[in-house]
């Protein structure tokens, strides 16, 4: 049995997205995701990927969430997920309304973004816009609220 914190997912790969809106998953990537995982939408226009046994979790702790204006909204983002597999070319198929959302066009580039337990899958100019938010104090703070701070001085 798969435990959620058997994921590990790191690195960014950039990867073209072909007329039929499928993006080749990186090979570093593709090792992690082992049978099915959940496609759905996530913050900053972002397309999650997210293996089952992860997605189980958070499907229960959205059940569990006291309904809520931000629970409710929080179930809405994330109940247009899919389920889904990797075609045996390693080509991930993302569905149109998540294409969509994230702003991914065939004929584009999509960033796709280890993040441990899950990936994100970016347009390349909306990653571009958000890569410009990492600033040294950005970083510094961020880094500070994870308990990194002392990692990251020089």
């Amino acid at each position: 049995m798969t435990h959620t914190d058997d994921f590990n997912f790191w690195g960014e790969y950039e990867h073209g997205v072909d007329d039929k809106g499928r993006v080749v998953m990186p090979a570093e990537i593709r090792g992690e995701l082992r049978g099915e995982f959940v496609l759905t939408r996530g913050p900053d226009r972002a397309i999650l990927v997210i293996p089952a046994p992860v997605w189980r979790e958070v499907e229960h702790s959205l059940r569990e969430a006291v309904l809520n204006t931000n629970a409710g909204l929080l179930q809405r983002m994330l109940g247009g997920r899919v389920t889904t597999r990797l075609d045996p070319q390693a080509r991930l198929a993302i569905p149109k309304h998540l294409r969509e959302w994230a702003q991914i066009s065939p004929a584009q580039t999509a960033v796709i973004i280890g993040q441990g337990r899950k990936c994100e899958i970016w347009s390349k100019s909306n990653w571009e816009a958000y890569h410009r938010l990492f600033t040294y104090a950005n970083v510094y703070e961020a880094a500070r609220s994870a308990g990194l701070d002392e990692l990251l001085r020089v």
